[in-house]
């Protein structure tokens, strides 16, 4: 039985979960907290457990905006331009590439008797970089040499399930944290009235809620989704409940702490519930800052004008606005929702398939990339593309007349901007068909240790202990790529 905070006199039967949701956290904590059952390991700082910490080296980059192509974003319609592929075109796979090589790609299709394809976009070289640019990226081509483009990307796995959860946690099972866990593990947050990580979908991806876990880590260090539907807020609940004034709110949370406290008393062997207790004062807090924070209007409208009025674009404008407040850790999913950029036959077909997507996003990367330089934020942001995996250079085994493009891990491309990474460079190459990676090769795990080091942070160093084992993102492997490091 509690009292109504309301009236302060009547009496009511609530069970647990119905009280905590009348507090206006029901969406954010719940979702955030209740849901993860699994956190373990030492106690959180229940006063500031999200307070910044020192990193373990002076960092080049504050925060990162993660920006991941769902679906396996094709290289050689992007970014690594393989002329060659024309002469080839026609041929068959088995004749140019090993046994082992078309075996290797994928359990589900068979490559015996594809033919080789040329690209489907014409390429230019922008900038003074001179780096080279499909057509479908029009924008882009304006902010070139700002960026990295690494052209030598490989993963183990051409699967979307397993290359999703391996470039977002390392490891290509499920439980283990999300690489922006281990950023707020390792560094906190700088805004104490938003979490530390968040993540913008469009949808639900093939490897499901396993990319933003927290996994064997404190519950609090798990991303709030943030849904940006018609009519709806990004997350549930963000405003504070009217029936309530601010101070019954922190009365009745101030209630919950104690009970969660004498609760933790008790059961000393359940880290997670200090999880719980931090995150419900996060989410608190949230209701101060947070509505203001996804609220556009307010910007100019040369800005908003900038970033184009797409569902893309106000979700690039949105990190913008997160990164500038202190969040640590933003990523935005895009083709979450079937896969977007999975460029097979029967999908719709590459050519109309990598056009209508790269249209969709390269308003809103480019005004990201341009906004971020204007406000002297890029310097310390930084801005990743990635995909799960790329394309074959040979067509996937279809019936259908569409053409397409099979999954393929061996080799492809990504790129990086601002947050201390060497501006208008290209990093490493495939072969001249664009198969594997040849030169300068990194692996999803050098990624990853990449990433961490920019913020300061030795991808050794940073290490939990679970189950009697020290754990890290990048498992026993991974080499900075300091080729790229400005």
């Amino acid at each position: 039985m509690f009292t109504d905070a309301a009236s302060g006199t009547r009496p009511v039967g609530r069970d647990r979960r119905g009280f905590l949701k009348e507090l206006g956290l029901g969406g954010i904590a719940l979702a955030s907290l209740l849901a993860d059952q699994t956190a373990s390991g030492a106690a959180a700082d229940l006063s500031e457990p999200l307070a910044p910490r020192q990193p373990h080296f002076a960092p080049r980059a504050r925060s990162v905006i993660f920006l991941f192509m769902v679906g396996g974003a094709s290289q050689l319609e992007t970014f690594d331009h393989k002329p060659l592929l024309k002469e080839y075109a026609g041929r068959l796979a088995r004749d140019i590439f090993s046994k082992k090589d078309l075996e290797g790609l994928s359990p589900e299709k068979t490559y015996t008797h594809t033919r080789i394809v040329p690209p489907v976009f014409s390429f230019k070289r922008y900038g003074q970089s001179g780096a080279w640019v499909s057509e479908i990226f029009p924008n882009l081509t304006k902010v070139v040499d700002d960026i990295a483009f690494i052209n030598s990307m490989h993963t183990d796995s051409a699967l979307h399930f397993s290359g999703q959860i391996l470039m977002h946690t390392g490891y290509a099972r499920q439980g283990h944290p999300s690489l922006g866990s281990w950023v707020t593990y390792g560094l906190g947050t700088e805004n104490r009235n938003m979490p530390g990580f968040v993540v913008m979908t469009d949808g639900r991806p093939s490897g499901g809620r396993a990319l933003h876990q927290a996994g064997f880590l404190p519950g609090i260090h798990q991303a709030t989704l943030a849904d940006f539907k018609p009519g709806h807020p990004p997350v549930p609940h963000i405003e504070a409940p009217a029936f309530l004034s601010r101070g019954q709110q922190r009365a009745q949370l101030d209630l919950v702490r104690k009970l969660n406290r004498l609760h933790r008393g008790i059961y000393r062997t359940q880290p997670e519930l200090d999880a719980r207790i931090a995150a419900f004062e996060t989410a608190f807090r949230m209701q101060m800052e947070a509505p203001e924070i996804f609220d556009i209007r307010s910007e100019p409208d040369s800005v908003k004008a900038l970033y184009g009025d797409t569902d893309f674009g106000r979700k690039c404008l949105t990190a913008r606005r997160m990164v500038e407040s202190g969040v640590r850790f933003v990523e935005i999913l895009d083709g979450a929702q079937g896969r977007r950029w999975d460029a097979h036959g029967n999908r719709g077909g590459l050519i109309n398939n990598h056009r209508t997507n790269a249209a969709r996003t390269d308003r809103g990367i480019t005004a990201l990339i341009m906004d971020l330089k204007s406000r002297g934020l890029l310097d310390e942001t930084l801005v990743v593309w990635a995909t799960e995996f790329g394309r074959t250079p040979m067509e996937e085994a279809r019936k259908e007349e569409s053409l397409g493009r099979g999954h393929h891990h061996y080799g492809f491309s990504m790129w990086m901007a601002g947050g201390g990474v060497k501006p208008g460079i290209t990093h490493g190459a495939t072969d001249e068909l664009g198969m594997h990676a040849v030169k300068g090769r990194v692996s999803h795990h050098d990624l990853h240790a990449t990433i961490l080091h920019l913020l300061g942070l030795d991808h050794k160093q940073l290490t939990y202990r679970h189950n009697s084992r020290d754990f890290r993102l990048t498992d026993v492997y991974g080499n900075v790529v300091h080729d790229i490091i400005a």
